[in-house]
């Protein structure tokens, strides 16, 4: 039986379709009021979309912003996919092109960083997966040290540097995205190449 178009899309294509109308909404909205004044109705009315629609393809408020965040945390992984592929030159210059890349994509979109950063901490559930993602950026960050360490560097301290410079990096983030008048992160990146280049080192 030939499956029946609506608007030149399939059943799959359309919920595919408000599937990111919803996770695009939830951002605008866990942003803008923050986990604990959103509803449900204000993602639905911000998509656009019927509750019936978000019941259809999540289960709870929790469940959108799970989702949102992970949609988050997968460009964030894509995009150092992406630096380090196209990355070549000395140690510090591939560092400086991963951390540059992160700045330039958390930059263009503040939301990303109350999301997944700031409004993560509203529950327990949520702080563990908050953790989660700030492992990954440790583990990233102590990648590229790696690459940057003296022969025989216990991986002990590059594992630590790297947890510590991550706590920075994150906090500056969201300085960046908390208003007006904030340090500019892209200014940082040289010391911030030195600050990884440094601890690689100790």
């Amino acid at each position: 039986m030939t499956e029946r178009l609506y608007a030149g899309m399939s059943a799959e294509e359309r919920s595919a379709r408000r599937l990111q109308q919803f996770l695009d909404a939830g951002l605008e909205v866990f942003a803008e009021r923050g986990w604990a004044a959103s509803t449900v109705s204000d993602v639905c009315r911000t998509a656009a979309l019927s509750p019936r629609y978000f019941y259809e393809l999540f289960g709870s408020r929790e469940d959108l912003f799970r989702a949102v965040t992970a949609r988050i945390a997968d460009h964030v992984h894509a995009t150092v996919r992406t630096a380090l592929d196209g990355s070549a030159g000395s140690p510090e210059e591939r560092a400086r092109a991963v951390l540059g890349a992160l700045a330039d994509w958390f930059a263009a979109d503040p939301r990303t960083v109350r999301v997944a950063l700031m409004e993560s901490l509203a529950t327990e559930e949520f702080r563990r997966e908050r953790r989660v993602l700030l492992e990954a950026f440790s583990a990233l960050a102590a990648r590229l040290m790696r690459s940057l360490w003296p022969s025989g560097t216990p991986a002990g301290n590059v594992e630590l540097s790297a947890a510590v410079l991550t706590g920075g990096l994150v906090e500056l983030l969201i300085a960046h995205a908390s208003g007006p008048g904030t340090t500019d992160i892209r200014a940082l990146l040289d010391h911030l190449t030195a600050l990884y280049t440094a601890a690689a080192r100790l």
